[in-house]
């Protein structure tokens, strides 16, 4: 059932301000669908989300997990560049409005004019509609049977390799079985990428998907194995390994994260004591009211 607001804004919006720029990109269920349909039809497919983050080092800035890097920088913006239909790029800028928006776990970013900004400046692509970078997490808090199918029938039987600084433990709730795990730093993965990146490029035609959880570096990831011509599934799923293990890294996590535990198989959920069961079950109360209106 969608919330109050989303008829309100369809009755007095329609979406207006979305057409203020050339730049697009999909809704949650628009991108979502293509996304699940490329990966069931395609052998290679590679999914990059750019975010919040990757925008901050393009505009020459430190961000909360990684410090500046010129290095860093130029390879972000040569993944961004990269045009075609097996690589598809995520784009945090002008979603359209539609039932997923709420408050603290999906919305436009306030200074999105400063990536559409970035993206003029460094000659970005603007005649393309991009894909969203917020599908998992909107799909694990709205969606999570749905989310969860995919993951049974996808994800988890494939081979993989998990690069991330997440236990194998908890990657493994999530994904199935890691039959190659990458370890990297917490913080400033990228300025060690030297150390680990040599166990990725000897291990990644053995396996069928990659999944890199190294924030901006990600890209990074997905940039180097592209260029090696490697046709495996690389798969970029966003913060929703961080509310496995709890770990409040994204505003979404803190409000609603708990839902992740419906995707997971039912004996790799957490049991919870009553009084966590009682928390969450007021943070779902409060989230519904505050989410029919914000």
């Amino acid at each position: 059932m969608k919330p109050i607001k989303y008829y309100f804004h369809n009755l007095f919006f329609n979406n207006s301000r979305r057409n203020l720029n050339s730049i697009k990109t999909k809704g949650i269920k628009e991108s979502y669908d293509f996304f699940i349909k490329s990966f069931k039809n395609k052998k290679s497919l590679y999914f990059v989300r750019f975010g919040d983050g990757e925008f901050v080092t393009l505009m020459k800035k430190d961000h909360r997990n990684y410090i500046y890097s010129k290095g860093l920088e130029t390879e972000l913006e040569a993944s961004f560049k990269i045009k075609d239909n097996d690589y598809l790029i995520a784009c945090p800028i002008n979603y359209p409005y539609d039932e997923f928006h709420a408050s603290g776990i999906y919305k436009n970013f306030s200074w999105q004019q400063d990536m559409i900004d970035v993206m003029k400046k460094k000659e970005f692509s603007e005649d393309v509609t991009y894909e969203n970078p917020c599908i998992f997490q909107c799909m694990a808090v709205f969606r999570p049977k749905v989310l969860k199918a995919f993951l049974d029938e996808e994800i988890r039987p494939l081979k993989k390799m998990f690069i991330g600084s997440t236990s194998k433990e908890i990657a493994e709730k999530l994904y199935g079985k890691i039959d190659f795990y990458v370890e990297i730093p917490v913080k400033h993965a990228y300025e060690s990428i030297d150390l680990w990146w040599p166990d990725i490029e000897e291990n990644a035609k053995k396996v069928d998907l990659i999944i890199p959880s190294a924030g901006s570096t990600s890209n990074v990831i997905a940039l180097r194995l592209w260029n090696l011509g490697i046709k495996s599934k690389v798969i970029d799923f966003g913060s929703i390994i961080d509310a496995v293990e709890y770990k409040i890294s994204r505003s979404w996590i803190r409000l609603q994260g708990h839902k992740v535990q419906k995707v997971l198989n039912t004996n790799d959920r957490d049991k919870l004591s009553f009084q966590k069961k009682f928390l969450f079950f007021r943070k779902d109360i409060k989230f519904y009211f505050r989410n029919q209106i914000m």
